[in-house]
């Protein structure tokens, strides 16, 4: 057991480096509000001597407002001659030296200020410090940002893969046909290859095996790693040549900066007294080379990190756990933990608890910490009608006759397993909708509307089978960010009228645009249609491109939407608001995607098609930036049940919340062989995974690390998934297929007399047979008020949910 000290908010103010671990809902950002402003007003800091990092631009826009109210509220509090009523009021006015009035003074200087603040994610950061460096930095201080670095891999990649098969088969001392073959045996698929560069460029400070040297070695292997290495460097190489620059390159740049000299270094410590640093646990060993470098080494500074290693879950971002582990705990670093839960009843707490006792969540160094609820919601519960409690976690089993077995009679078929849980999880939640209550805030309750639900699935295609079987059963639903407009219908839709406006006289074109929600035209329609009609559709074809080349993509949109009725034609179709919000999206992207003052519809094709790679790549590499273009909208801002991945619901929170599928193994198995290299201590991706270098047994112990990272990572996302709800968690269980290596399954079964087994939970606990697993469970986890353990349901009922407010504004 690894121990830390609660923080005290309101004792002395941190000095030199501290880690302090803010679980789920413990009110991490309250708690950097209250540093920045009691560092202001205590010890007399200027807020422009404040560096507050985070890691996305939206986290950055809300700290700095929260920081602002905070230290706005404080300084009319402090400034007048009324008692206090707020602790942190009240432990300033204490701890001020001159008491209230010099802290009032300070804090209404800080208002005043405010606007100097350094309050942003570490790349503005860095794009700030790059400029006050000016010559003394790293790089072209001209050089423009540009983050479409997808595109030039692409290249880069093709262009050094096409060299390298040539040489292969110039070199070959064979025939033809057996030169193609040594090409195909031992050079990589350009896939394979952009795939790599983008995640080793995406993750600054990673290491890559194997080493690509000597350069005459035909290996496959060393191949890969040559060219791997050649096209990271070509790209940064292209880069520098045109003046361009990625912000990860900031960081790098930075980083290189602080290392060349001390005055860099001296500078910074000059601008900033105190840092605050949020959400630590998706920093990477680049990032936290400045901040130690800056303000690790010094007593004239404060370091403070703020995060929480049990939701490090962005490990394909480039965010390396071990960086954190590395600075939490290490020599000179004061540890402590915030320990009050500001989102979640008592209740919901306790089922938690009793489900991650003793779980480890990647390193035995990430250990569950029981949280105390706040006083204002400790005793709230959700209640059915009658006000009978239910139960804050349940546990549902699909494991019944109902679901069809694998080959491994233990396990199921997947694919059976989610339609059994996705018709449950409708089942659940109308049950829900017609009669439980949750607290309204006011000290009473109220129904559990559809909005109060969000469903929390591990990847996006897992949407569409939830979202069907809740939308035939009348709940309104919605998918959040549900994956690249791009691949939608409506952009199909687009694609189809776009090519027919680059030849409107095109026969076959004239047709498919006929087809289209611009045009409305059925299958009869078009085979029936005779040369007049076809003219007239080539007509209005001529006519849209024309406006788009001569007025621009706004006017055409405005035009189009105008004269082709489509608006009416899709909200018509059964998921009209779905489909038009595509639409809508993908007509910005039109009016956005060039900036040409004529442009033409081969252009704006190409642009969107462009923009699809683009989106497509960053969504196998997991490097798309938090506000991505092309990233779907929920189409209603009706009162509808969510459903989103684990991923997006970090940092949210919701009345009730439903995970049905992390019981698979999708989210165990690694997309990449990363993996800590216990040799040297670095994060590092084996380049070459699919070849057996220097042998066969090291490729395995590679592949066997990697998977252990991934099950880490399996069981942060679990973990963030159980504790997004304020009142009740649904959790379904199946053993699925290879199911016994989720994270999931290790809470579940790791355990030895109810508690968990180091040991099993170090390795993949043996399930219980099917027909056991109940009784297993029930054994492992005693149902009470707060737990409950059930099997899905075998025979759903036929109800459809109608919603009883939409019944009462109309009579009915």
């Amino acid at each position: 057991m690894i121990t830390a000290n609660p923080f005290d908010l309101f004792g002395p103010l941190p000095t030199g480096r501290t880690a302090i671990e803010a679980s789920a809902g413990t009110g991490k950002t309250y708690t950097l509000a209250a540093l920045a402003t009691r560092y202001v007003a205590e010890r007399g800091v200027p807020i422009d001597q404040i560096l507050v990092v985070t890691f996305t631009r939206a986290a950055a826009a809300e700290l700095r407002d929260r920081i602002r109210d905070r230290i706005a509220g404080a300084a009319t509090a402090l400034s007048g001659d009324t008692d206090l009523d707020d602790d942190l009021h009240r432990s300033i006015a204490e701890r001020t030296e001159g008491g209230r009035a010099v802290a009032a003074r300070r804090l209404e200087q800080a208002v005043v200020d405010f606007d100097t603040a350094t309050i942003t994610t570490i790349h503005g950061f860095a794009q700030q410090v790059r400029i006050a460096l000016g010559t003394a930095g790293v790089g072209d201080l001209d050089a423009d940002l540009d983050d479409d670095t997808r595109v030039l891999v692409g290249q880069v990649c093709t262009d050094l893969l096409a060299a390298a098969a040539v040489r292969a088969e110039t070199d070959a001392d064979a025939t033809l046909a057996d030169a193609d073959k040594a090409v195909v045996d031992l050079l990589p698929s350009l896939q394979r290859l952009t795939k790599t560069v983008m995640f080793v460029l995406g993750n600054p400070g990673i290491a890559t095996v194997p080493a690509p040297d000597p350069d005459d070695d035909p290996d496959a292997a060393a191949n890969a790693a040559r060219l791997v290495r050649d096209a990271v460097a070509t790209v940064h190489r292209r880069r520098r040549e045109v003046g361009h620059l990625a912000f990860d390159d900031l960081i790098t740049e930075l980083r290189d900066a602080l290392q060349a000299g001390d005055a860099a270094v001296e500078l910074l410590r000059e601008r900033f007294a105190v840092a605050l640093i949020d959400e630590f646990q998706d920093t990477d060993p680049v990032q936290w080379d400045i901040f130690s470098r800056v303000f690790g080494h010094t007593d004239h500074s404060a370091l403070v990190l703020v995060g929480d290693p049990k939701q490090a879950i962005y490990a394909f971002r480039g965010a390396d756990i071990h960086t954190y582990l590395a600075a939490a705990h290490a020599e000179g670093t004061t540890r402590a933990t915030l320990g009050v839960n500001q989102r979640s009843d008592g209740a919901a707490l306790k089922a938690v608890q009793r489900l991650l006792a003793g779980v480890t969540f990647g390193d035995d160094r990430i250990e569950f910490l029981p949280v105390e609820p706040a006083d204002r919601h400790a005793g709230q519960r959700i209640t059915d009608a009658a006000g009978t409690r239910l139960p804050a976690l349940a546990l549902r089993t699909a494991v019944g006759s109902h679901v069809a077995p694998a080959k491994n009679e233990t396990e199921v078929r997947n694919e059976s397993a989610e339609a059994a849980i996705a018709v449950d999880l409708a089942e659940h939640i109308v049950g829900l909708l017609a009669g439980a209550r949750i607290p309204d805030g006011a000290g009473g309750d109220r129904p559990v509307r559809p909005g109060d639900i969000a469903v929390l699935v591990g990847q996006h295609r897992e949407s569409t089978t939830m979202q069907g079987t809740l939308r035939d059963r009348g709940v309104p639903t919605v998918v959040a960010r549900g994956g690249n407009v791009l691949d939608s219908a409506a952009a199909t839709q687009w694609t189809w009228l776009l090519s027919a406006l680059t030849r409107p006289a095109d026969p076959a074109r004239a047709r498919t645009a006929a087809t289209s929600w611009f045009v409305g035209w059925s299958a009869d329609q078009v085979a029936a249609a005779d040369d007049a009609e076809l003219a007239g559709v080539q007509t209005t074809l001529a006519h849209w491109a024309d406006v788009l080349e001569s007025h621009g993509a706004l006017e055409f949109c405005r035009i189009l939407w105008a004269e082709s009725g489509v608006v009416a034609r899709v909200l018509a179709r059964a998921d009209g608001d779905r489909e038009l919000t595509d639409l809508d999206h993908v007509a910005e992207l039109v009016m956005t995607c060039t900036d040409r003052a004529r442009p033409t519809a081969t252009g704006v094709l190409s642009s969107l098609n462009r923009l699809r790679e683009i989106a497509r790549s960053g969504a196998d590499t997991g490097t798309g930036t938090d506000d991505d273009l092309t990233a779907r909208r929920i189409e209603s801002d009706a009162d509808s049940v969510q459903i989103l991945t684990v991923y997006a619901a970090k940092g949210l929170e919701y009345p009730v919340v439903c995970v049905p599928t992390l019981w698979k193994f999708t989210y165990v198995s690694p997309r990449e062989t990363v993996f800590l290299d216990p040799a040297t201590g670095v994060r590092t991706i084996d380049v070459a995974p699919g070849h057996r270098w220097p042998n066969g047994r090291d490729q395995k112990a590679r592949k066997e690390l990697a998977k252990a990272e991934a099950v880490g990572v399996n069981l942060r996302l679990l973990y963030v998934a159980l504790t997004r709800a304020r009142h009740q968690t649904v959790l379904w269980w199946t053993p699925g297929q290879h199911a016994r290596f989720t994270g999931l399954a290790r809470t579940l079964f790791a355990r030895n007399g109810g508690g968990i087994d180091p040991n099993i939970f170090a390795a993949a606990p043996a399930l219980p047979p099917r027909e056991t697993t109940l009784d297993h469970l029930r054994t492992t986890f005693p149902p009470d008020d707060v737990l409950s353990i059930d099997e899905t349901v075998a025979e759903p009922s036929a109800t459809v949910w109608a919603d009883p407010e939409r019944a009462g504004s109309t009579g009915a």
